[in-house]
C-alpha cells in the first residue's frame, strides 16, 4: 500500500464511500478494539494490510464527519501498541507507527502489513478453544468492520499456510467411480486437436490424470481431488460432493433484478456439469439467447447472422468465471441476462489489482484447473484474455466490459453492455444536462447508473480508470452539487441511484441491435432443464409477491408468543430463532425486524443480522447482487430452515 500521511488518510475517510483498509478510532488507550483491528488487517487475504488512525472521532449527532480529537501522551500509547504487537499475538506483528500533528493535535498513524500466507493466521495468545467453535482468537476484516472468524472461515488461511489450494483437497467420500469416463475421453479428443502427440495421451486414464495432478492414490485406489471432480466428475457426484458447484442462468425482461414480483424470471436454467462440458454448454446458452446482427463482410456473397457479443468474448467471460471462482465458497455462479446487459457473478475477488486487469501476466486461484483449460485452448495464456475481450468489443462498436472486484465481499462481477455506452440514444438523453457542462467521467457515471440501476465507486473506476478518491469526487459532485443521483447504503457498501425525477423518465430505448435483430433469441433449450430450480433456488432469491409488511396477527401463534417473551437484553439463543423464523415466513427488511422485535436497527444489524448472514449462514440477502438495494431484505437459507428444525420449529 502506498504511504499516506495522516492528513491524506483523514481526507479519504471524509470523502470516500469505502474504507476497508482504513480504520479510525478515538483510542484514549490501547484496548481490545485496537488490537483486534490490527489482527484483522494482518489476516485478511488480498487486502494488502491497512491503516489505523488513532485520535479521530467517528461521525455522530454532533459531527457529521470524522473529526480530529487527538491523543494524550502519544509516545506512551505508541510504545504500548508496539509492545502489544510483540507480546499479545502468537507470532509478533511488525507494524509501522508514527506520531504526527493533524489540525494542531497529535494523532498516531499506524500501518499494519498483511502477513504472508505462511505466517497466517495471526491469533491472540491462548484464545484458541477447540470446544467452543465460535472462539478462535483470529480476527478478520468484514463489510461492517472486524469480526472473530469461525472455524469454517479459518480454513482458507490454514490451507494457504500449508501451501495447498482448495482444488487439491481430496474429499472424504470421493472415489474413482465419481469420474465420468466419457469426459476423460473428451479430454483426450480435445487435447489431441491441440497437440496430437502430447505425452499424457500415451498413458492410461489413471496415469494421465495423475500427471495432470487430478488424482492421487489412497491405499489401492486412485481418488480424484476437487479439481478432478470439477473438470471430469459425474453430475450426480458433483451434486453429492459439491452441491453448490453449478451455474444459474437467469433471463430477466427489463434492466432491473426485480421489476414484477409476479413474474420474477422470464427464463431460468440450472447447469450442473463437469467443466469440460459446462463451458461450451454455457457459452452456447448465452449465445443462443442474444439477438443477432445481419452482417455481410467484404468479399462474402452470403450474409451471416452473428450475436451481439463476439463468440470469443463470450468464451473468455465464461472461462474467467469458472477458472477464477473460489470453489470453497458455497455460492453458484450467477449469469443474469438483462435486456441491455449480461452480468456474471462468481465468488472470489481478483488476485490481480483492478488497475492491472488486462495487463500481461496472471495470478491463478486454481492453477490445476487453469492448466487443463490452457492445454485445451479454452483459456488465453499469459493473462491476455481481458485485453482480448476489450479489443474485440471495441472492434464491434460495443462498450468495454465493467469489472468490479470486491475483496471484502470475496466476489467478482463482470458486466457486458449490449450497446455502446456513449451511443446516439444515450448522447441524446444527456443533452438535457448540457447546461451543467458535465465532464466525460460524470457523463459516464450518470449513464452507467441509468443502464444498470445503480453505481458504486468500484463500478465507476472500472469504466473510467479513475483512482478511488477521484471516483468518489465525481459521484459526490453528481450527488451534492447537481442532485442527479441519490446515495444509498453507507461506508463500504455505498451505492448511488438516479434521483427520483430522473427515474420517472422514460427508459432509454433498447440498443438498436435488439430492434434490428434478424430473429428472436433462441431460448428453446431453456425450458427443458429447470427441474432443479423448483427446489434449489436459494441463491436466486425468493418470491417477493407477499413482501408487504405482515401484521402481528399474520404470525403463527407460537412465534407471536416467543416475540412477546423476549426481554430487552434477550440472549442469542432466544432472539436468533425468532429472527430466522420470521425471515422464513417472508423476506423482512432490517427496519421491519427492528420494529417487530422492539430493537434499535443499528444494534440489531451489527450484533445479530450480520452474524447470522456472514458467519452462521442462516439468513441471506434477498438481493445479494446489490447489497444496499433500497428494498433490501433478509430471507432464511436452506441451512437456516434445517437449523430451525433442530430447534423444534417446523415452517409450514
Amino acid at each position: 500500500m502506498d504511504e499516506f500521511t495522516s492528513e491524506e488518510l483523514l481526507e479519504q475517510l471524509q470523502q470516500l464511500d469505502e474504507q476497508p483498509r482504513i480504520e479510525a478510532k478515538r483510542a484514549s488507550e490501547i484496548g481490545k478494539s485496537v488490537m483486534q483491528t490490527i489482527c484483522a488487517f494482518a489476516n485478511e487475504p488480498g487486502l494488502g494490510g491497512g491503516y489505523l488512525l488513532l485520535g479521530i472521532d467517528e461521525p455522530s449527532s454532533v459531527h457529521e464527519s470524522f473529526t480530529v480529537c487527538g491523543v494524550t501522551d502519544a509516545d506512551t500509547l505508541l510504545n504500548t501498541l508496539q509492545g502489544n504487537c510483540r507480546e499479545q499475538f502468537e507470532s509478533p506483528i511488525c507494524v509501522k507507527g508514527q506520531v504526527e500533528l493533524l489540525d494542531g493535535k497529535k494523532v498516531i498513524r499506524l500501518f499494519v502489513p498483511e502477513l504472508a500466507p505462511s505466517a497466517k493466521p495471526c491469533t491472540f495468545k491462548g484464545k484458541f478453544d477447540s470446544k467452543n467453535k465460535r472462539k478462535t482468537g483470529i480476527w478478520r476484516r468484514g463489510l461492517n468492520g472486524d469480526y472473530e472468524c469461525s472455524q469454517q472461515e479459518l480454513e482458507p488461511l490454514l490451507l494457504a499456510k500449508s501451501g495447498t489450494s482448495y482444488e487439491q483437497i481430496q474429499l472424504a467420500d470421493a472415489h474413482w467411480d465419481d469420474l465420468d469416463l466419457s469426459v476423460i475421453a473428451l479430454y483426450r479428443t480435445l487435447r489431441s486437436k491441440v497437440r496430437p502427440y502430447a505425452e499424457e495421451l500415451q498413458a492410461s486414464d489413471a496415469e494421465m490424470l495423475y500427471a495432470l495432478n487430478l488424482v492421487r492414490k489412497q491405499q489401492d485406489e486412485w481418488v480424484p481431488n476437487v479439481a478432478g471432480l470439477l473438470l471430469m466428475g459425474k453430475p450426480l457426484a458433483l451434486r453429492r460432493l459439491l452441491p453448490s458447484v453449478r451455474v444459474d442462468y437467469v433471463r430477466i425482461n427489463g434492466t432491473k433484478w426485480v421489476e414484477d414480483p409476479e413474474h420474477r424470471f422470464a427464463t431460468t436454467l440450472d447447469l450442473r456439469e463437469p467443466l469440460l462440458r459446462l463451458i461450451p454448454k454455457l457459452e452456447a446458452t448465452i449465445t443462443d439467447d442474444l439477438p443477432r446482427h445481419f452482417r455481410l463482410k467484404e468479399g462474402d456473397t452470403q450474409r451471416s447472422d452473428e450475436p451481439l457479443l463476439p463468440h470469443k468474448v463470450i468464451r473468455e467471460a465464461v472461462v474467467n468465471a469458472v477458472m477464477h471462482r473460489d470453489y470453497q465458497v458455497n455460492q453458484p455462479i450467477l449469469v443474469v441476462r438483462y435486456s441491455n446487459r449480461i452480468e456474471i457473478r462468481n465468488a472470489g475477488y481478483s488476485l490481480k489489482p483492478e488497475a492491472t486487469l488486462g495487463d500481461m501476466g496472471s495470478k491463478l486461484r486454481n492453477p490445476l484447473i487453469a492448466s487443463v483449460l490452457y492445454d485445451l485452448n479454452f483459456a488465453e495464456t499469459k493473462g491476455s484474455g481481458i485485453r482480448t475481450m476489450r479489443r474485440l468489443l471495441k472492434q464491434s462498436g460495443l462498450a468495454a466490459p465493467v469489472f468490479v472486484s470486491k475483496v471484502i465481499e470475496n466476489e467478482f462481477v463482470a458486466t457486458y453492455l449490449l450497446h455502446q455506452l456513449l451511443g446516439e440514444e444515450q448522447l441524446n438523453w444527456l443533452t438535457q444536462f448540457s447546461h451543467l457542462h458535465l465532464t466525460d467521467d460524470e457523463a459516464k457515471a450518470l449513464l452507467l447508473t441509468r443502464e444498470i440501476g445503480a453505481i458504486d465507486n468500484a463500478g465507476l473506476r472500472a469504466i473510467t480508470g479513475l483512482d478511488t478518491l477521484s471516483a468518489s469526487q465525481v459521484l459526490g459532485r453528481l450527488h451534492h452539487q447537481y442532485h442527479l443521483i441519490e446515495q444509498g447504503g453507507a461506508s463500504s457498501a455505498t451505492y448511488y441511484q438516479l434521483a427520483p425525477q430522473l427515474q420517472n423518465d422514460d427508459q432509454l430505448p433498447l440498443f438498436s441491435g435488439e430492434a434490428e435483430a434478424s430473429s428472436e433469441p433462441n431460448t428453446s433449450d431453456l425450458g427443458t432443464d429447470t427441474s432443479d430450480l423448483g427446489t434449489d433456488t436459494s441463491d436466486l432469491g425468493t418470491d417477493t409477491s407477499d413482501l408487504n409488511p405482515a401484521t402481528d396477527t399474520d404470525l403463527p401463534e407460537k412465534l407471536s408468543q416467543k416475540i412477546e417473551q423476549l426481554t430487552p437484553k434477550a440472549r442469542r439463543d432466544k432472539l436468533w430463532p425468532v429472527i430466522v423464523w420470521l425471515c422464513a415466513l417472508r423476506p423482512y427488511k432490517a427496519e421491519e425486524l427492528a420494529t417487530q422485535l422492539s430493537r434499535k436497527e443499528t444494534h440489531l444489524k451489527h450484533s445479530h443480522l450480520n452474524v447470522l448472514r456472514e458467519q452462521e449462514k442462516l439468513i441471506d440477502y434477498l438481493y445479494p447482487e446489490v447489497i444496499n438495494h433500497p428494498s433490501q431484505a433478509y430471507k432464511t437459507t436452506d441451512k437456516g430452515t434445517n437449523w430451525l428444525k433442530h430447534q423444534g420449529i417446523e415452517i409450514e
